[in-house]
């Protein structure tokens, strides 16, 4: 049969992204989107709280006076160094006329300002633009602690809001289910590590993204993150608890014998032309109930089932054939 290597464990559904959103700038609380409440759903770009612009919209005016005086004052500088140099060339001076005579100086004070201007007037856009808070991501309100008219500060937190796209959770596993799923340290993107989810309605399908560096200082269990793509569309809440199947790397070909049909050292008693014989096979995984064998046997293989006290190869056998004899599936029963 083909055997794909399985473990079991169990987490808790947590958003990929899960932030507290909080204000850049002060004032009252003008409006707010209606699907800023728990449980609201919103898209990425969405308005989701707005602050009173009215101040920033005079700061905006303010800069942009300031701006076009800056421009009026630099366009003076220029025409008077412009005209103080036609002055030396009109009196017929030689040489290069100084800085001072050009008016430099004052035309690079005045440069310097429309840049100083410019800058104030990108910062009292972008606080203007603050005012409208947007949603960084498609997600939803997990808490909201604002409402209209209330006054915030800056750094005011408005609410906890969480991704929709992806969801993570978190996965105990021992050492012995590392080395059975042999999974590596990093990223696991690249390997289809099939993750299925279960709960008491449904089961849902992830995948293995990484494997956590650090052991937990207190279980000392490992800890792998699997993803969840739109976990609310499949009615999977956050914080849900739900059982995890990881499917692991697949054995094809493999025989499953049963534990107690098996010798000490991997090594399988076989009947042959009235005689015993031991085969040496290989053992590529074990259960409590199974051996998997990938090499050493093939389907004529006549496994014998019955115990045999100090056995040997060579050893003389004769097949039960009785009525009653029980007969496994491609092995045949034999006693001493």
């Amino acid at each position: 049969q083909d055997l794909v290597m399985t473990v079991n464990s169990q987490g808790t559904v947590k958003a990929k992204r899960e932030i507290a959103l909080k204000t850049e700038i002060a004032g009252k609380v003008m409006a707010m989107n209606p699907v800023f409440a728990a449980g609201g759903q919103f898209k990425q770009g969405d308005v989701l709280v707005t602050i009173d612009p009215a101040d920033y919209q005079v700061a905006v005016k303010q800069a942009q006076a300031a701006l076009a005086s800056a421009i009026a004052n630099k366009d003076l500088e220029q025409a008077r160094s412009d005209q103080a140099l036609k002055d030396w060339q009109s009196f017929g001076k030689k040489g290069k006329p100084s800085d001072l005579v050009l008016n430099i100086p004052q035309l690079n004070g005045a440069k310097a300002q429309v840049k100083a201007a410019e800058a104030e007037l990108a910062k009292a856009e972008r606080n203007l633009s603050k005012t409208q808070i947007t949603a960084p991501f498609d997600g939803t309100v997990l808490s909201k602690d604002v409402d209209l008219g209330q006054f915030v500060g800056v750094a005011a937190s408005l609410g906890m809001i969480a991704g929709t796209e992806v969801a993570e959770v978190r996965l105990p596993l021992t050492q012995r289910d590392i080395d059975k799923l042999a999974i590596g340290h990093g990223d696991l993107t690249t390997q289809p590590w099939v993750v299925h989810f279960q709960n008491e309605k449904q089961t849902v399908d992830g995948q293995l993204v990484r494997l956590e560096a650090a052991k937990d200082p207190n279980t000392l269990m490992h800890y792998a993150v699997a993803e969840i793509e739109a976990p609310l569309a499949a009615d999977l809440f956050f914080n849900s608890f739900v059982a995890a199947t990881i499917e692991g790397q697949s054995l094809p070909g493999v025989y499953a014998v049963p534990s107690a049909w098996m010798m000490a050292n991997d090594q399988v008693p076989i009947y042959r032309d009235g005689e015993l014989d031991i085969l040496d096979v290989t053992v590529v995984h074990k259960t409590d109930d199974f051996f998997y064998v990938s090499t050493g046997l093939n389907e004529q293989s006549q496994v014998i089932t019955t115990p045999i006290q100090a056995p040997a190869r060579g050893m003389k056998l004769r097949l039960n054939t009785t009525k009653d004899a029980v007969e496994p599936q491609k092995t045949t029963e034999a006693k001493p």
